[in-house]
């Protein structure tokens, strides 16, 4: 897979011709940058899920676990 379709797959959009004419390194770490941000988002909004389960009293979490598929 070139660096162009890993831009392309971590998009989800054809890549455009701006960061095509970045140099690899460049594209290397955007690629990367961007694949480090969706982690940490994904990461970040586990938490707040689990986070606002502490709003919910405690007879309730069970249930609403299993409604919102925590």
């Amino acid at each position: 897979m070139t660096d162009s379709d890993d831009l392309t797959s971590i998009l989800k959009h054809a890549v455009p011709e701006s960061i095509s004419a970045l140099s690899q390194a460049d594209r290397d770490d955007l690629a990367r940058l961007i694949a480090q941000a969706a982690q940490s988002r994904a990461e970040q909004l586990t938490t707040d899920a689990f986070g606002a389960l502490d709003n919910v009293p405690g007879f309730l979490r069970g249930a609403v676990r299993r409604a919102v598929g925590l």
